[in-house]
């Protein structure tokens, strides 16, 4: 029975981390431990992968609203553990 809720956890959707610019990414997950470990690009699309000891984050742009208040749009930086 607690191997299946262990999996149900590991399978459980975690929102992603969203900043409104990307030195403030950066900076959240150097002060988490993280590593920068590769850089993926292409055109408008970039994409980020950090390492710690405990797993691997990604960070990717998206355009989306800039907060919950406005209707702004521009790039937002998203962290999502992988």
């Amino acid at each position: 029975m607690n191997k299946n809720l262990e999996y149900i956890v590991s399978k459980a959707i975690v929102k992603p981390i969203k900043f409104n610019s990307l030195d403030k990414a950066k900076l959240y997950l150097k002060s988490e431990g993280y590593k920068f470990r590769q850089a993926f690009n292409h055109k408008e699309d970039r994409a980020m992968i950090y390492q710690n000891r405990f797993g691997w984050v990604k960070i990717s742009s998206s355009k989306d609203y800039l907060n919950d208040n406005t209707m702004e749009q521009g790039t937002v930086w998203n962290i999502l553990k992988i």
